[in-house]
């Protein structure tokens, strides 16, 4: 599910400042967006806010390689072009990137 950072609750900074506890108690029910001068500036989260948007980065992220012209292989470049959607199938606007 995704989210827009503009539906998080929003206090200006000089809130958080008079009263911090608050804005950390609220920020356990989801995140929220501290601003300065009307812009956001920063945010106050849970804990288990921050470990789950960490392990969704690392499992996001987690099985990427990185190929450089040392390291590839012709193998490699073969299934990198072999996964590119044809000419006439991006000029006829199909291609499936799930194959």
């Amino acid at each position: 599910m995704a989210t827009n950072a503009e539906s998080f609750a929003s206090v200006a900074l000089t809130d958080f400042h008079n009263h911090p506890g608050t804005v950390v108690d609220q920020s356990q029910h989801g995140p929220v967006v501290l601003t300065k001068n009307r812009r956001r500036y920063a945010a106050v989260v849970s804990i288990d806010y921050l470990d789950r948007a960490a392990a969704a980065l690392e499992a996001l992220h987690a099985n990427r390689r990185v190929f450089t012209s040392e390291t590839m292989t012709d193998d490699d470049a073969a299934r990198i072009e072999a996964s590119l959607p044809s000419e006439a199938e991006i000029a006829a606007g199909r291609f499936d990137w799930q194959q």
